[in-house]
């Protein structure tokens, strides 16, 4: 699985960066500000974030000292007061996701589904002996796929249910928009499950490392080189080049915050300029 993930995640591009000493971007022809948000925090992946707390939850890597080999787990960071701490209770952490309206947090491990307990802090395995779950992602229910599966269930009342029209299709990442079409990407690319004919369309050869909704469920996705978004047409549009990117989320303010090497990074609109 780490060498897929890694293979998914190295790409080499160019940074549309104005200026390096300005921490300035150009997204849309609006101006950001670079604003490194965590630090020390090895290939921050899959994130997700919790609206009603303002807390991002995301995966990353470490060594582990007995065999050097890396491990997988999961973290917060509160985005109001930078309080950071790894979650408890889960093994290989590596997934998560959001129910902003039931404010339910979802983690992903090597062994199924847990829920974020803001009390006590720690997770609560909610099927045991479930799939080692690759992504989350929550729409009007639970969607994850699974490794080394690579298909796409729901969990829903406790069970796990795979979805008939991708029982037979390879899936690594998948999302829903506001229209419950399926979007999901593998090695050969990113896909469209239309809702209403159930058509599989192919809409370009991206690789395909993060899909996220912003707050009114408009569709993002990164890869390794860069932003995109999906519009109301299923047309893909590329938002930004830049390096090294692990994986992207959209705040509650449409800022855009991503992971690179070993930090998480906000990209904020600004009216500062370079001189």
């Amino acid at each position: 699985m780490k060498v897929i993930i890694t293979l998914a995640l190295l790409a080499v591009s160019h940074a549309h960066i104005i200026k390096p000493a300005c921490d300035l971007i150009s997204i849309q022809d609006i101006i950001y500000q670079k604003e490194v948000l965590k630090e020390n925090v090895n290939d921050p992946y899959q994130m997700a974030i919790d609206y009603n707390t303002n807390t991002l939850f995301f995966s990353h890597s470490r060594a582990n000292p007995k065999n050097n080999e890396d491990v997988f787990e999961s973290a917060y960071l509160n985005l109001a007061n930078n309080e950071y701490n790894i979650i408890p209770g889960i093994i290989g952490g590596f997934a998560a996701a959001v129910d902003n309206n039931k404010h339910k947090v979802y983690l992903g491990g090597r062994n199924g589904i847990y829920e974020y307990d803001y009390e006590s802090k720690k997770a609560i395995h909610v099927n045991p002996n479930g799939y080692s779950v690759w992504q989350l992602f929550f729409k009007d229910k639970l969607y994850y796929t699974a490794y080394p599966q690579e298909r796409v269930y729901t969990f829903e009342g406790g069970k796990s249910l795979i979805v008939p029209e991708l029982k037979r299709t390879m899936a690594q990442l998948v999302a829903l928009d506001n229209n419950y079409n399926t979007y999901f990407s593998n090695s050969s690319g990113l896909f469209c499950l239309n809702k209403s004919d159930k058509n599989i369309v192919l809409l370009g050869e991206y690789t395909v490392n993060s899909f996220t909704a912003d707050v009114n469920g408009n569709i993002y996705f990164s890869t390794p080189s860069g932003f995109y978004n999906i519009d109301n047409n299923q047309k893909v549009n590329k938002l930004v080049d830049l390096d090294d990117v692990f994986g992207l989320v959209v705040d509650g303010k449409n800022n855009f915050i991503y992971g690179s090497g070993d930090k998480i990074i906000r990209l904020s609109p600004t009216q500062n300029k370079c001189l």
